[in-house]
């Protein structure tokens, strides 16, 4: 066999693969492959440590590669395989899936300061109106990252990177497909969740839409306030109409780990579900089954159970608001019956939903038990103990779920960051919204997290800018830092639409989380308006290969669709209005005011504003 580069000749879009390399490296040391062709179209490096084959099958879009390894030494405790790196190219807009919400990164370029990229599942490099992506399958074997540096208009090491830790792989391992395509990026990615699709689903129907108590209540949520808040929705002619699923979050329990009724819940969590049942709603519980904090009896007894430090030892793997915590290690059987015990009991006590938080987390720890379990597949042991419990009972939130674990475990997912009525908020959680629209309706309801209604102008409450989360940041020896001061509502009216307006054209899940009782007229509206709007396919941000923050969506309904336009910026802005896409209508309705308006092809928006439209 003679020494050859595989990639020679070889292009997707506008991509030149040519310059790409292989590489590997093991506990640190890092080597090229050197390929050599066996005649047929296949590859063989020979290496000290196993011997990679690899097969390039030629796409009408670009290419996939297969690799494969033959191990002829037990693994390195640490190990990467780099199937392909590419050399610098310029490019003028850059997006990275992140593996959970709200991780995804973007950029337009050149970019002012060198920035490092990471993600997962594709990323997706676009100049001159084409864009080339790189995927591997969304339910993956084993750990895989896309990376790459961005440095002027240039990005350099653009490449996938397969990652083992502390495993042991079968002596024939066949890695993850990874797939180059260029063209339209809209229609590839389409075609990826179309691929992605483990279980069909019916999504025909609309999502139903709820009320959850974290955003307003955090952990002061009582009985009695989940109780108020449910007979004010029953009793509004609008929402009793729309809401049907009142979920209590985090606060209700003694300790993570310890999912026991605190005393803020006095007559505990089966009387709850039994009262809200009698309301006409389904009871909704979040837990996070993987943390486990110290105090709780598992961390105090039961160690075998916990995932651990890079040396072996249990590993309090968890910090969030400076709460710490143990995880669980799904691998470990123990641990499997605990979690399929728990959500059999909770399920029993009639809690048709679960919001299951914290889920990544588990992934911070270093080493498992069961070493034959790739990092990647670790999470699904712990959902299939909790689907096991649940028995079909309930349905369940993937909350800071990793994307790879695929839809077989849950029917919705969360896909954007936290929210609250801040505009930073808002901007930040969009990109990672938009970064998702192909999975939605598709592989499970996308969750954008809470629509939320309340701002300075549509709320009635003297508490509203009451809770400051972030004091509990706050260290004896710190200077003054304004974002100690955080505050959980701080947005205009105006701002408030364009959450509620992105929140209606993803089509996904639609959750208040407002105190409802004081919510005024104004916020009312909003409310009503939100939970009562048709749930339409995934829209589509019609700028995203080629924005940072998308300005214009569209999304199509059964009859007709909706059109929305955002200002982003901090100025009054003139924008243009492509209608094409919705077929040239010459009237469209306002969602927010019902006015009947000429579809012109330039809007002037207010800072922070948007319009959105259904024709």
């Amino acid at each position: 066999m003679k020494k050859e580069n595989p990639f020679a000749g070889l292009k997707a879009g506008w991509l030149d693969l040519a310059g790409a390399v292989s590489e590997i490296c093991a506990d640190g040391i890092s080597r090229r492959l050197d390929w050599k062709s066996d005649g047929s179209g296949s590859f063989t490096a020979d290496d000290e440590l196993a011997v990679f084959t690899l097969s390039i099958e030629k796409l009408s879009s670009g290419i996939k590669l297969k690799t494969a390894a033959r191990w002829k030494k037990a693994l390195p405790e640490h190990f990467t395989f780099t199937p392909v790196t590419f050399p610098a190219f310029g490019i003028e807009h850059a997006f990275f899936c992140g593996e959970r919400m709200g991780r995804a990164l973007v950029s337009c370029f050149p970019v002012k300061e060198s920035r490092l990229f990471q993600g997962r599942h594709y990323s997706a490099l676009s100049r001159k109106d084409e864009t080339v992506l790189m995927t591997t399958p969304l339910n993956q074997k084993y750990d895989n990252f896309f990376r790459g540096q961005g440095v002027g208009g240039l990005m350099l090491k653009w490449r996938c990177d397969f990652e083992f830790h502390h495993n042991d792989l079968p002596q024939e391992t066949e890695f993850d497909a990874l797939t180059v395509s260029g063209g339209n990026g809209f229609e590839i990615l389409e075609r990826y969740g179309d691929e992605s699709c483990e279980v069909k689903r019916d999504f025909s129907q609309k999502p139903e839409c709820g009320w959850n108590s974290w955003d307003y209540y955090r952990c002061t949520i009582t009985e009695e306030e989940v109780l108020k808040n449910a007979e004010f929705i029953a009793s509004d002619p609008v929402l009793k109409q729309h809401v049907k699923r009142i979920i209590v979050d985090d606060g209700w329990q003694y300790c993570y780990g310890e999912w026991e009724a605190n005393p803020l819940f006095p007559n505990g969590m089966k009387y709850l579900a039994d009262e809200l049942h009698k309301m006409g709603f389904k009871a909704g519980l979040w837990l996070a089954p993987a943390i486990v904090e110290p105090h709780c009896r598992i961390a105090q007894w039961d160690y075998d159970m916990l995932a651990c430090s890079e040396g072996g030892q249990p590993c309090r793997a968890f910090r969030c608001m400076e709460r710490y915590g143990f995880v669980l290690d799904p691998t470990v059987p123990k641990t499997q019956k605990h979690l399929e015990q728990l959500f059999d009991r909770y399920a029993g006590m009639g809690y048709e939903y679960f919001k299951l938080d914290f889920l990544g987390s588990t992934m911070d720890a270093k080493r498992f038990h069961d070493r034959s379990v790739p990092r990647c597949q670790v999470l699904r042991k712990l959902m299939e103990s909790v689907c096991k419990g649940v028995a079909g009972r309930s349905e369940i939130l993937g909350c800071n779920y990793h994307f790879y674990n695929g839809n077989s475990f849950v029917n919705s997912v969360r896909v954007g960051g936290d929210i609250h009525s801040h505009w930073r908020n808002v901007k930040a959680n969009t990109v990672s919204v938009a970064g998702m629209f192909w999975a939605n309706k598709k592989l499970w309801i996308n969750d954008p997290d809470f629509s939320l209604c309340r701002s300075l102008e549509s709320s009635g409450d003297p508490d509203i800018q009451r809770l400051r989360p972030s004091y509990v940041t706050c260290m004896p020896g710190d200077e003054f830092n304004a974002g100690f001061d955080f505050n959980l509502c701080t947005s205009h009216i105006e701002e408030q639409r364009v959450l509620l307006s992105l929140d209606i054209i993803a089509g996904g899940a639609i959750n208040l989380s407002d105190k409802m009782t004081l919510l005024n007229e104004e916020g009312l509206d909003l409310a009503r308006r939100v939970v009562a709007a048709e749930s339409g396919f995934d829209g589509r941000p019609l700028d995203f290969f080629r924005s940072e923050l998308p300005v214009i969506w569209h999304q199509r309904l059964k009859k007709g669709g909706r059109l929305l336009v955002v200002n982003w910026e901090d100025t009054p802005q003139e924008i243009d209005v492509d209608w094409s896409v919705a077929g040239n209508p010459r009237e469209a309705k306002d969602f927010w005011s019902d006015a009947v308006e000429q579809c012109r092809s330039k809007v002037t928006l207010a800072p922070h504003s948007c319009k959105l439209w259904e024709y």
